[in-house]
């Protein structure tokens, strides 16, 4: 598998001429080597790859010698002792490199600037956008089991978490809970912080969980995930705290919204379209309902080793769908001083359409 990811990087490298690729963004060097130690913070790196025809060397420092040698047995491990640039640049005399690749989304300005002074004009610097994104949006049969083994977990979780019921808990409260049953469940630990938000919070697709307690009546949204063997799962589920019988005439007609925005979007998504057709699908429902302004991000996105990846699926997006593709489905409706519902299930791209992933079939039916 990792063989053939190189090969088919090595290829990319070919068409785009460049002589090697420097990798630091930590989902791709995990992708093509198996390195999983993620970077603690800005400005501080667990590792790089260099990648030639020839070469492929993980460069770390000390602290990960061991675990770079365990977990990345199809390259050469040099541990650097006096900074990343003096083991770099006899690596890249020696595999004769002229135009070296880098990942701008992944490099400080600061590191740029200092790998171009020490390497000088004998090396151009290639700022290489999405090189390795492509092929990370191709999911083969072992990504797509850890994928479904991922939200399998939190679906259960989540299952948990919701039927112990919402009303008189705060929104912090649940959502580290929701973290404790993640790690417990065998999990690495979520995907990425959870989001609970509760009545008018809810109009803020992002909002952070605070210390607002929970009210009967009231909708409350859960945006969670789970990552297991560095896979990714992302599940969004609105709920009224209480029961459906607590629920107002405008959360149903929201509701009943977005979950048919959702139903005929899964029930169209084929390859072939672009990122934006498929966007529309779900759009154009909603927009119809009287709410499209109040639909303000795309309807989906690629997940693997990230929650976000390619492919988009937003009103903006060239990229075309193609079988392999695992991607999220997720309408929603937001109103301000109300609150919001959003809906989400993952599906991969078939040869005729898509497949859903998601086993959690706990929707409300309404009219």
């Amino acid at each position: 598998m990792l063989k053939m990811r190189l090969a088919l990087l090595r290829a990319r490298l070919r068409e785009k001429g460049l002589d090697g690729l420097l990798v630091s963004l930590p989902a791709n060097r995990r992708y093509l080597s198996g390195y999983a130690p993620d970077d603690a913070q800005w400005g501080e790196s667990s590792g790089w790859l260099f990648i030639s025809a020839y070469e492929a060397v993980l460069l770390t420092d000390f602290r990960y010698e061991l675990t770079a040698r365990a977990q990345a047995p199809l390259y050469r491990v040099a541990v650097h002792r006096r900074g990343l640039v003096n083991e770099l640049k006899p690596l890249l005399e020696a595999s004769r490199v002229r135009r070296l690749g880098f990942e701008p989304e992944a490099m400080l300005v600061e590191h740029y600037e200092r790998l171009a002074r020490e390497l000088g004009p004998a090396v151009e610097l290639v700022p290489v956008h999405n090189l390795t994104g492509p092929l990370r949006a191709l999911k083969d049969k072992q990504e797509l089991r850890y994928i479904k083994d991922s939200l399998g977990l939190m679906e259960q979780v989540l299952r948990e978490v919701i039927s112990d019921g919402v009303v008189g808990k705060t929104e912090r409260e649940l959502a580290l809970s929701i973290v404790r049953a993640v790690e417990d469940a065998g999990a690495e630990g979520p995907a990425f912080a959870p989001i609970v938000a509760s009545g008018p919070n809810g109009a803020e697709p992002h909002a952070e969980p605070g210390d607002r307690v929970i009210a009967a009546g009231e909708p409350v949204i859960f945006d969670v995930g789970a990552r297991l063997a560095g896979y990714c799962s992302d599940i969004s589920r609105t709920v009224v705290a209480g029961g459906l019988a607590e629920a107002d005439d405008r959360f149903r007609e929201v509701y009943a919204t977005v979950r048919k925005a959702q139903l005929k979007a899964i029930a169209e998504i084929k390859p072939g379209l672009s990122g934006a057709r498929a966007d529309a699908l779900g759009r154009e429902v909603i927009a119809e309902a009287g709410y499209g302004k109040h639909f303000g991000h795309s309807l989906g996105h690629g997940v693997g080793l990230a929650t976000h990846e390619a492919p988009s699926v937003g009103p903006n997006s060239s990229e075309v769908l193609r079988p392999g593709m695992v991607i999220t489905v997720e309408p929603g409706i937001y109103l301000e001083g109300w609150g919001g519902v959003r809906l989400e299930e993952m599906v991969v791209i078939t040869e005729t359409g898509c497949q859903l992933l998601n086993k959690l079939d706990d929707f409300y039916e309404l009219p």
